[in-house]
């Protein structure tokens, strides 16, 4: 019984003493260090969290395992990059398990790129998580240690949300009308018959869209002017003039509208004898037109008045000749005359 007693103490004993150097003999875990890197708007471009662990590991101690998972880690990094005005700012705080700040860094840096804070972060980095803090922390565990990270330094605060730019429906394409004008009116010459006349006048216009009104205007003279030469003899002179105007100038108003208009006009006067000597004869000129007028509306209609300068660059004549003597003028034209119309338009299309 006593040697059996004995043997059961020492074999107590050599188990005890076994597992002891067993226990001595077992490696130390390494240290487990989780790193969570947060960048603010306009720091997006800086190194990344992955990249930042990779480059730390390469020069912290074997015995630190650094990682971004944050489950069963013994000490906690938080960082956190923002620009600021002239560069950037980045702070980098250690945490034990239980969430106590045992160690910050601040790096402010007047760099306008952000990844040229790579290598001092690193540094920063590796001078936490190399604190004699984090080196005692391989034999003596955290009794209770987190399973999540505790809260960071900056609340990452979700982008804001851009609403899309709605824009209206262009309106339909309507293409521009043509629109046309016609009108009637009495023109009365002066200097373009011997004495002044009457005479109706007619005109339309077009509206081209895009482009200045084109208006067709003429005008007849049917009542004959006397022009004596010697007595018992002398002419009666009837006409009629028309071409085309562009009217590049309209002022257009409510009520009130101001055309300025000129272009080119072919003229033709016809004389008649008045005596037993005379004969008749046609003259045909060029006439250069220049023309203002003014409309008023009134509902439907618009009554207008206008006046115009012609022109005449060769300044045409009739002639007689007495017998022994020369040719001599009858009437000519001048190179200057005037023209006075009034009348009524409106619109004919649309």
């Amino acid at each position: 019984m006593a040697l059996a007693r004995r043997v059961a103490v020492l074999s107590g004993v050599a188990i005890s003493a076994l597992a002891e150097i067993a226990g001595a003999e077992e490696p130390a875990r390494p240290v487990h260090v989780a790193v969570k890197l947060t960048r603010a708007p306009g720091a997006d471009g800086c190194i990344s969290p992955d990249e930042v662990v990779a480059r730390t590991k390469e020069r912290a101690s074997a015995d630190i395992l650094l990682t971004v998972e944050q489950k069963r880690a013994d000490f906690f990094v938080l960082g956190h990059v923002e620009p600021r005005a002239g560069g950037f700012r980045t702070e980098l705080v250690l945490r034990d398990a239980h969430g106590r700040a045992l160690g910050e860094r601040t790096i402010d840096s007047p760099a306008r790129s952000c990844r040229a804070l790579d290598e001092s972060l690193t540094l920063a980095l590796v001078l936490l998580v190399e604190t004699p803090r984090v080196r005692a922390a391989a034999q003596t565990k955290a009794t209770e240690p987190l399973d999540e990270l505790p809260p960071p330094l900056y609340e990452e605060a979700p982008a804001p949300r851009i609403e899309p730019l709605r824009l209206p429906p262009p309106p339909p394409h309507t293409r521009t009308p043509w629109v046309i004008d016609v009108g009637l009116g009495a023109s009365v010459p002066i200097g373009f018959t011997p004495v002044a006349t009457v005479g109706p006048s007619l005109f339309g216009m077009v509206h081209v869209p895009h482009f200045v009104p084109v208006a067709v205007r003429g005008a007849a003279y049917p009542l004959g002017t006397d022009r004596k030469t010697v007595p018992g003899e002398g002419i009666s002179v009837r006409g009629v003039e028309g071409g085309v105007e562009l009217c590049p100038l309209d002022l257009g108003r409510t009520r009130v509208n101001v055309l300025a208009c000129a272009g080119a006009h072919y003229a033709l006067l016809h004389a008649e004898p008045l005596g037993p000597q005379s004969r008749d004869g046609s003259l045909g000129f060029l006439v250069l037109p220049l023309r203002v007028e003014v409309r008023g509306r009134a509902g439907a209609f618009a009554p207008f008045a206008a006046v115009a300068a012609r022109f005449a660059p060769t300044s045409p004549a009739f002639v007689y000749r007495v017998a022994g003597a020369s040719e001599q003028p009858s009437f000519s034209v001048p190179a200057a005359t005037a023209e006075l119309d009034v009348g009524l338009s409106w619109r004919a299309f649309p």
